[in-house]
C-alpha cells in the first residue's frame, strides 16, 4: 500500500442522512489552503449545481436570487465563520479546512482519502462557549 504524506487543504466532501441520498464518490474536491473563504464559497456552489439542468444553470448564474442552494458560510453565535461552507440540502457539499490529508493507494489502485478536521463547527462553539464563561477580570484605574 502506498501512502502520501498528509497535506494542509480546503476539503469539499458530499455529505447526506440516509443510503437513499448516498453519493458514490464522498471527495467532490481538494483546494489548496490559501485559497480564500470567499472563493471556497464560490467553487462549492459551483461544484453542487454542476449535474443541474440548463434551465436551472440560467436560474442561478443569471438571476442569482431566484437560486435555492446558496453556499454559505456556518454561523457561531450569530457570527459569520469562515472555517466552514455548507451547499445543497440532501446531498449536500460540506467545505473545511482540514490537516494530515493522507492518500492511500491500495494494490489494485483504489485510492481512499482520510483526514482530520482543522476546527470542526461543534469545536468553535465549545471554545467560544468557554471564553464567555470566563469573566474578564475587573479593570479599575486607580
Amino acid at each position: 500500500m502506498k501512502k502520501q504524506r498528509g497535506y494542509s487543504a480546503w476539503l469539499v466532501t458530499w455529505e447526506w442522512s440516509g443510503d437513499h441520498a448516498a453519493v458514490k464518490d464522498k471527495v467532490a474536491e481538494i483546494l489548496g489552503p490559501r485559497t480564500s473563504p470567499e472563493r471556497v464559497r464560490q467553487i462549492v456552489e459551483l461544484l453542487y449545481h454542476r449535474e443541474a439542468s440548463l434551465s436551472e444553470k440560467v436560474a442561478w448564474r443569471l438571476l442569482k436570487r431566484n437560486q435555492s442552494y446558496r453556499a454559505e458560510f456556518e454561523t457561531v453565535e450569530g457570527v459569520k465563520w469562515q472555517g466552514q461552507i455548507i451547499c445543497g440540502h440532501n446531498p449536500w457539499l460540506l467545505a473545511r479546512q482540514v490537516v494530515d490529508l493522507t492518500i492511500e493507494i491500495d494494490v489494485q489502485g483504489q485510492e481512499s482519502a482520510t483526514w482530520r478536521d482543522r476546527c470542526t463547527l461543534l469545536e468553535m462553539r465549545q471554545k467560544l462557549k468557554q471564553v464567555k464563561s470566563h469573566k474578564q477580570p475587573d479593570r479599575r484605574a486607580y
